[in-house]
């Protein structure tokens, strides 16, 4: 046999061949795997002996806080009283409160025998930083009420708050006497009258914000929000919830924004594209040989990211107005899932797909409607991942690659295909389209309900309904598309890709618990998924 018709002929060729071995698919994939299962053993040994993961992350988020900005201060060419107080405020609430210990009367006794507090020198700093308009005694006070329970200190405290005009941090640090003895309604006005007193009291600013959230306290929030620049000020997550409650879509639209261009990690960030380059790849390749085939999904996908920002006003007014929420009694919750969750999510997908409609008729491809509409939950999937690759970390990334990512691309994929049937007739298959979406609403709904795990033993179910689903999409992608003259299969593509994300997630999970622990339940994590990945592995095997 010559040269030319050999199967190893040109890269191309060899591509096309290895791509399509099933022992060189398999091989491979386990060596990525135990490469990263190997440098996730290299990551626990390299960290044998340190402190346990909870006293590493607490030293890196408090500890590490308080000595960082205790130098500051104590470098500082110029008193700084507004840092002091929010050093002592963080101080503080690293010694326990709970009224079964005696842990701040010795804090107390300490400070009072070496000016010491929270293993920091804070007597010299409040020497140094105490001002005419924020002298000494005021901090010692707030320290004795905090730690002592000291009613004269608290009421000279509050003297200090009532004056007129009160006195620059009495009412912050007020606030934060109350909030410690569990007067939150009272603390959260403190730190308003601090706020709206003194414009540069950020902190406490912030703290009233953040109170009145938690409380849901309307009027002060419509009070705060009163005064310019008092919200923007805060951090971005904070103005997502106080645009919701207040019912303000832009506010939580710029908060997100905010979020997303300035508090993500590169590297959350990464992992979130290359899940979603993943899917990508294996959709473009079932799509047709137009010269743009590459770049034509990117609007829809685009799309697809921006359907969240809708999704999350939908979110705050069915809990602000309806009192729809996933802690209610069955059958509420199930009414949550379904009404809420199912239809809110697939309602602004199909809505933002049906941008696409005009274009899509006249084309009048369906299999271009069906990956549009994929795209379209692809988009949604890559904006969703990066919230919960910041809530659960990157382990989760291969279990939500084989799971949500793409229920979310075979739900958004039927119904808009299911859409432009009903279009093309002129509505003659309106039935379908209204049997397809409230399939995929209920779908969707009864997927997260049971995933939640409301019910014992309940996450067969879910994994049931997605293999339904997503077995579903498959079958109708392969009636409505053609993909031809393939160099890399999908099978290969999602095949490598699984066993990356794999190994990521053993990596991930040494990283972050520096235990071996940490890499089992990393491990069983994606175990759980092999039943799953296998069903994609015979879906695409004929590609």
């Amino acid at each position: 046999m010559s040269d030319r018709h050999s199967p190893f002929h040109g890269w191309r060729a060899r591509t096309h061949y290895l791509t399509r071995d099933r022992r060189f698919l398999l091989r491979t994939s386990a060596a990525i795997i135990a490469m990263g299962m190997a440098i996730a053993g290299l990551v626990v040994i390299s960290h044998h002996g340190e402190p346990d993961h909870a006293m590493a992350a607490f030293l890196s988020e408090a500890g590490k806080r308080i000595h960082r900005d205790y130098h500051k201060l104590r470098n500082a060419t110029t008193p700084q009283p507004r840092q002091l107080a929010l050093l002592l405020r963080h101080a503080l609430s690293q010694v326990s409160n709970d009224g079964e210990t005696d842990e701040s009367a010795v804090a107390f006794a300490e400070f009072q025998a070496t000016g010491t507090l929270a293993g920091h020198d804070a007597a010299a700093l409040i020497q140094k930083h105490a001002t005419t308009d924020a002298p000494a005694g005021l901090f010692e006070d707030f320290i004795a009420a905090a730690l002592q329970g000291d009613e004269p200190a608290a009421q000279r405290l509050e003297a200090r708050t009532r004056a007129t005009p009160p006195q620059m941090l009495a009412a912050e640090l007020r606030g934060s006497v109350q909030r410690r003895r569990g007067d939150t309604a009272a603390a959260m006005l403190s730190f308003y009258a601090e706020g709206l007193h003194f414009a540069d009291a950020e902190s406490a600013r912030e703290e009233a914000v953040r109170l009145a959230v938690a409380k849901r306290n309307l009027d002060l929030l419509r009070a705060i929000a009163a005064q310019p620049g008092w919200i923007d000020g805060c951090h971005p997550l904070l103005q997502v919830h106080a645009g919701a409650l207040l019912g303000d879509v832009w506010l939580q639209w710029r908060g997100l924004i905010s979020h997303r261009l300035t508090e993500i990690p590169y590297g959350m960030l990464a992992l979130a594209f290359f899940v979603a380059a993943l899917w990508y790849f294996i959709l473009v390749q079932h799509s047709d040989q137009a010269r743009w085939r590459w770049l034509r999904p990117v609007p829809a996908l685009m799309a697809g990211v921006f359907s969240v920002w809708p999704t999350l006003a939908l979110v705050a007014w069915q809990d602000v107005n309806q009192g729809m929420t996933a802690d209610a009694p069955f059958p509420h919750d199930v009414i949550y899932y379904v009404l809420g969750v199912g239809l809110r999510e697939e309602g602004c997908k199909l809505a933002l797909f049906a941008l696409f409609l005009p274009w899509l008729l006249w084309r009048n491809q369906p299999g271009l409607a069906l990956l549009t509409g994929a795209f379209v939950g692809l988009g949604f999937s890559l904006e969703e991942n990066i919230g919960y690759y910041l809530d659960f970390g990157g382990t989760i990334a291969w279990t939500r690659f084989v799971t949500a990512n793409f229920l979310h691309i075979s739900l958004t994929g039927l119904c808009a295909h299911s859409l432009y049937h009903m279009l093309r007739t002129r509505f003659a298959r309106a039935d379908e389209f209204l049997a397809t979406f409230c399939a995929a609403v209920a779908a969707h709904g009864g997927y997260d309900w049971l995933h939640a795990g409301t019910l014992d033993d309940s996450g067969w179910l879910s994994i049931i309904l997605l293999v339904v689903t997503v077995s579903r999409f498959i079958d109708v992608l392969a009636e409505e598309t053609r993909p031809t003259r393939l160099t890399i299969a999908p099978r290969a593509v999602f095949t490598f890709g699984s066993a990356v994300l794999i190994a990521i997630s053993f990596i991930l999970g040494a990283w972050t618990t520096h235990s071996m622990q940490g890499v089992a339940a990393a491990g069983m994590q994606c175990l759980a998924m092999v039943p799953i990945a296998v069903l994609y592995w015979r879906k695409f095997e004929n590609v």
